[in-house]
Protein backbone atom coordinates (compact mmCIF):
# COMPACT_ATOMS: atom_id res chain seq x y z
CA UNK A 1 0.00 0.00 0.00
CA UNK A 2 3.17 2.51 1.06
CA UNK A 3 4.34 2.05 -2.68
CA UNK A 4 1.07 3.12 -4.03
CA UNK A 5 1.11 6.57 -2.17
CA UNK A 6 5.08 6.94 -3.11
CA UNK A 7 4.22 6.59 -7.00
CA UNK A 8 1.30 9.12 -6.41
CA UNK A 9 3.68 11.63 -4.63
CA UNK A 10 6.56 11.33 -7.07
CA UNK A 11 3.50 11.78 -9.88
CA UNK A 12 2.20 15.17 -8.04
CA UNK A 13 6.23 16.35 -8.19
CA UNK A 14 6.13 16.13 -11.90
CA UNK A 15 2.96 17.33 -12.36
CA UNK A 16 4.19 20.54 -10.90
CA UNK A 17 7.52 20.63 -12.30
CA UNK A 18 5.53 20.72 -15.48
CA UNK A 19 3.68 24.33 -16.56
CA UNK A 20 1.44 22.08 -19.73
CA UNK A 21 -1.57 20.50 -19.35
CA UNK A 22 -2.82 17.05 -19.94
CA UNK A 23 -5.59 15.58 -21.68
CA UNK A 24 -6.63 11.83 -22.19
CA UNK A 25 -6.48 10.34 -25.20
CA UNK A 26 -8.73 7.17 -25.50
CA UNK A 27 -6.43 4.39 -27.56
CA UNK A 28 -7.60 0.89 -29.68
CA UNK A 29 -5.56 -1.30 -28.39
CA UNK A 30 -4.78 -4.93 -29.31
CA UNK A 31 -3.97 -6.70 -26.02
CA UNK A 32 -2.87 -10.00 -25.15
CA UNK A 33 -4.84 -10.98 -21.82
CA UNK A 34 -4.08 -13.69 -19.60
CA UNK A 35 -6.09 -16.85 -17.97
CA UNK A 36 -5.62 -14.61 -14.51
CA UNK A 37 -7.08 -11.23 -15.83
CA UNK A 38 -3.80 -9.49 -16.79
CA UNK A 39 -3.32 -7.49 -19.81
CA UNK A 40 -0.54 -6.98 -22.31
CA UNK A 41 -0.53 -4.13 -24.85
CA UNK A 42 0.68 -5.16 -28.22
CA UNK A 43 -0.33 -2.29 -30.66
CA UNK A 44 -2.80 0.56 -30.93
CA UNK A 45 -3.73 2.85 -33.59
CA UNK A 46 -2.70 6.11 -33.19
CA UNK A 47 -3.78 8.94 -35.42
CA UNK A 48 -0.85 10.79 -37.26
CA UNK A 49 0.04 14.41 -38.20
CA UNK A 50 -2.32 14.15 -41.57
CA UNK A 51 -5.18 12.23 -40.10
CA UNK A 52 -4.14 8.90 -41.01
CA UNK A 53 -4.76 6.08 -38.81
CA UNK A 54 -1.10 4.60 -37.67
CA UNK A 55 -0.71 1.16 -36.49
CA UNK A 56 1.86 1.44 -33.53
CA UNK A 57 3.66 -1.41 -31.99
CA UNK A 58 4.37 -2.06 -28.54
CA UNK A 59 8.33 -3.38 -27.96
CA UNK A 60 8.12 -4.65 -25.09
CA UNK A 61 6.36 -3.86 -21.36
CA UNK A 62 9.32 -2.84 -19.19
CA UNK A 63 6.88 -2.14 -16.02
CA UNK A 64 3.33 -2.27 -14.55
CA UNK A 65 2.59 0.22 -11.52
CA UNK A 66 -0.74 0.22 -10.10
CA UNK A 67 -1.75 3.94 -9.82
CA UNK A 68 -4.55 6.18 -9.59
CA UNK A 69 -5.37 9.41 -12.11
CA UNK A 70 -5.60 11.97 -9.71
CA UNK A 71 -7.89 13.97 -12.12
CA UNK A 72 -10.55 11.69 -12.43
CA UNK A 73 -10.11 8.87 -9.88
CA UNK A 74 -9.66 6.19 -12.36
CA UNK A 75 -7.99 3.65 -10.96
CA UNK A 76 -5.65 1.22 -13.00
CA UNK A 77 -2.22 0.67 -13.92
CA UNK A 78 0.21 1.84 -15.69
CA UNK A 79 2.75 0.39 -18.30
CA UNK A 80 5.81 1.79 -19.00
CA UNK A 81 6.65 0.75 -22.71
CA UNK A 82 9.50 0.89 -25.20
CA UNK A 83 7.92 2.00 -28.44
CA UNK A 84 10.04 3.05 -31.29
CA UNK A 85 12.97 3.12 -29.11
CA UNK A 86 11.48 5.33 -26.65
CA UNK A 87 10.14 4.87 -23.29
CA UNK A 88 6.06 5.72 -23.47
CA UNK A 89 3.83 5.35 -20.85
CA UNK A 90 0.18 3.69 -21.62
CA UNK A 91 -2.92 3.28 -19.41
CA UNK A 92 -5.19 0.76 -18.45
CA UNK A 93 -8.26 1.46 -16.61
CA UNK A 94 -9.49 -1.33 -14.81
CA UNK A 95 -13.06 0.28 -13.99
CA UNK A 96 -15.95 -0.25 -16.05
CA UNK A 97 -15.40 0.18 -19.06
CA UNK A 98 -12.16 -1.14 -19.15
CA UNK A 99 -10.11 0.98 -21.81
CA UNK A 100 -7.01 2.12 -22.83
CA UNK A 101 -5.41 5.34 -22.60
CA UNK A 102 -2.41 7.70 -23.10
CA UNK A 103 -1.89 11.09 -21.59
CA UNK A 104 -1.01 14.03 -24.21
CA UNK A 105 0.62 17.14 -23.21
CA UNK A 106 -1.57 20.68 -24.70
CA UNK A 107 -1.71 23.98 -24.36
CA UNK A 108 -4.07 25.53 -21.84
CA UNK A 109 -6.41 26.57 -25.07
CA UNK A 110 -6.84 22.87 -26.36
CA UNK A 111 -6.92 21.59 -22.71
CA UNK A 112 -10.18 23.67 -21.91
CA UNK A 113 -11.59 23.56 -25.06
CA UNK A 114 -11.34 19.31 -24.59
CA UNK A 115 -12.91 19.32 -21.19
CA UNK A 116 -15.36 21.88 -22.54
CA UNK A 117 -19.29 20.11 -21.90
CA UNK A 118 -21.24 20.66 -25.68
CA UNK A 119 -23.40 23.49 -24.04
CA UNK A 120 -20.08 25.55 -23.58
CA UNK A 121 -18.84 24.78 -26.62
CA UNK A 122 -21.97 26.46 -28.76
CA UNK A 123 -23.56 23.19 -29.50
CA UNK A 124 -27.25 22.82 -29.40
CA UNK A 125 -28.23 19.74 -27.39
CA UNK A 126 -31.99 17.89 -28.12
CA UNK A 127 -33.91 16.55 -25.84
CA UNK A 128 -32.38 13.75 -24.98
CA UNK A 129 -28.74 15.24 -24.22
CA UNK A 130 -27.38 14.62 -27.29
CA UNK A 131 -25.74 16.90 -30.11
Amino acid sequence: MGRLYEYNDEVEDERQETDGYTIRIPLRMTQLTEKDGRAWPLAFDWQGADGSMISVRVGRVVSVTPCAELKSGAVGDRYECEIGGLREHLFYSRLQPRKWFKLQEVSEEAYNAYYRLPDERGEVLSADGTT
